[in-house]
């Protein structure tokens, strides 16, 4: 857990505290990411200096895909990712979401207690690149946190308190969200999307006709 003295750590330096307290737990066996140092991610960016340090140490916790010979990171769009952790039927509750988020996503494959995927939008001062983290319950769509990929990480590996629901962060970094989700977004940090058909399902079908 952070304490006040560390509550201004960012990027690499979070990432470091967070991986020296998560080898003796949840990353007992790092096998570490192949050309992780080179990796570049679908806008053609360096990842993010976090992404860096994880990946040196582990990259199979995380589970993203990446061809080891291009040192480029796999990215998809926001309603594959959606697609792929919910079932097609889930699809039209995040039809919103897929205008307002309209660029590459890097899905995560790590059993996680949100679903979360990072955002390749705009990164923040410290060079980290929003995550984005959805629910679909009874039907029902959420989705937002664009939580800086640094901060988010250290919640998921015991270096920061996890959130509860999404966009929940230690009060220490709760001014990071509303800028994230001003230079991402609309402004709203979390939101339940206005529901509607998938476009390109339309378009599929108009040609098929």
């Amino acid at each position: 857990m952070a304490t006040k003295k560390d509550a201004a750590l960012r990027g690499a330096k979070l990432t470091k505290k967070t991986l020296d307290s998560a080898k003796t737990s949840i990353l007992t066996s790092p096998e570490p990411a192949v050309g992780a140092k080179k990796l570049v991610l679908p806008n053609g960016e360096p990842i993010s200096p976090a992404m860096k340090e994880l990946l040196a140490f582990d990259g199979e916790w995380i589970g993203i895909d990446y061809d080891e010979d291009e040192h480029e990171v796999s990215g998809m769009s926001l309603e594959e990712v959606i697609e792929e952790t919910f079932g097609e039927e889930a699809v039209p509750a995040f039809a919103e979401a897929y205008e307002m988020f309209g660029d590459d996503c890097v899905s995560f494959q790590a059993e996680l207690l949100t679903p979360a995927c990072l955002y390749v939008g705009t990164a923040d001062d410290a060079g980290e690149y929003p995550v984005l983290q959805f629910t679909w319950q009874d039907g029902v769509a959420k989705i937002g946190g664009l939580i800086p990929f640094d901060v988010w990480l250290a919640q998921q590996l015991g270096g920061l308190e996890r959130g509860k629901d999404i966009g929940d962060v230690p009060e220490a970094y709760a001014a990071l969200l509303q800028p994230s989700a001003d230079a991402n977004g609309d402004g709203r940090i979390v939101f339940t999307p206005k529901a509607g058909e998938a476009e390109p399902r339309e378009a599929d079908d108009d040609a098929d006709e």
